[in-house]
């Protein structure tokens, strides 16, 4: 009964978002969201629900489990289902419970199974982490993961490389835009919390990005590394860090939101496009306005219409992280997940 009240209540608020309803022979409203969305929501979580190890993670031993945990449970998340609370929170319980387990000395959040791309399961694992916090209401679990966050943001400071940027191990001194913009995020996300995160850190980062900025607003793959071609995965990745920056009306923001548009509305996506769409659909969904109403939804119909019948997506990397990533983008207009506003 009690997780049937939580599901209703949450699609009170959600409904709400859409707006006054239309009147015989105005033009039709623009709704953020609608009844197909919300039930390819629950579809989409039961999958997760079913799919989640008895350890509390994602993806197996094999497929990055600490990213697709932390995406997996900022999925859950987002539909305001929090740590023990909700009809998924003790989905959500166990894995906090999961990456608090594999956080090591050093801050470093991982497995032995991420095949050497332990930052961005890090990144990933400090924003999902900083969220959960900030919605758990158990005090002393709220302390545990608390001081977590704050060892992986000091973590995150120490490893960032010369250039201002991050890469795939920790104290690489290399730098890669993919990774970039999970570190950031993971950095928002705390600062959200009331973590200390270091102003140089941010300093740093803020130069890093717009050094890589190509004349056209593309984002380029890497600095350090060379390669000025500028790709709408990575632009698109670059919209958000620039938000997450706080760089709202900065010109550098301006121009990468003008190439954004412009690669939606080609169609161009490299191959990447449960990348694209994720990094798209936070940039357009913190533009609002024209941006918000003109780019979501096609992008919705478009996920709406891929869902398979087991609830899941699939697509690059693997059905965990498509179908998180596809649930975070549904979910965008119930605002739960403050790392994704303004």
């Amino acid at each position: 009964m009690k997780s049937r009240i939580f599901v209703t209540a949450a699609l009170v608020m959600a409904t709400a978002a859409w707006g006054p309803a239309a009147r015989a022979g105005d033009a039709k409203p623009f709704r953020e969201i609608d009844e197909r969305s919300h039930r390819a929501i629950e579809r989409g979580l039961q999958y997760l629900d079913r799919v989640q190890g008895r350890d509390g993670s994602w993806g197996g031993g094999a497929t990055y489990p600490t990213a697709m945990t932390a995406l997996a449970g900022l999925a859950m998340l987002g539909a305001g289902h929090t740590p023990g609370r909700g009809r998924y929170g003790k989905d959500v319980e166990r894995a906090v419970n999961f990456l608090l387990r594999n956080q090591d000395r050093t801050g470093l959040i991982s497995t032995q199974a991420e095949g050497g791309r332990a930052m961005h399961g890090h990144g990933f694992a400090t924003t999902f982490l900083a969220q959960a916090c900030g919605m758990d209401a158990e005090p002393e679990r709220t302390a545990r993961v608390r001081k977590a966050v704050q060892k992986a943001v000091i973590l995150i400071a120490r490893t960032q490389s010369p250039q201002g940027g991050w890469y795939y191990q920790p104290q690489s001194g290399m730098d890669e835009g993919s990774v970039t913009v999970t570190e950031v995020q993971g950095l928002r996300a705390a600062r959200n919390i009331g973590v200390t995160v270091p102003t140089k850190t941010i300093a740093k980062a803020v130069e890093y990005m717009k050094k890589s900025q190509n004349s056209d607003g593309s984002i380029r793959y890497s600095l350090r590394m060379g390669g000025s071609q500028g790709r709408p995965p990575l632009t698109a990745a670059g919209c958000e860090v620039f938000y997450s920056l706080g760089m709202y009306d900065a010109p550098e923001t301006k121009k990468a939101m003008n190439k954004l548009r412009s690669d939606i509305k080609s169609g161009r996506n490299t191959g990447h496009q449960a990348y694209f769409d994720f990094y798209a659909g936070q940039a357009i969904f913190q533009a609002g306005g024209e941006d918000w109403k003109k780019f979501y939804p096609p992008m919705r119909e478009r996920i709406l219409k891929s869902q398979q019948a087991s609830g899941s997506w699939r697509g690059s990397i693997s059905e965990i992280y498509c179908t998180a990533i596809y649930l975070m983008l549904l979910e965008l207009p119930y605002r739960y997940l403050p790392v994704f506003q303004r």
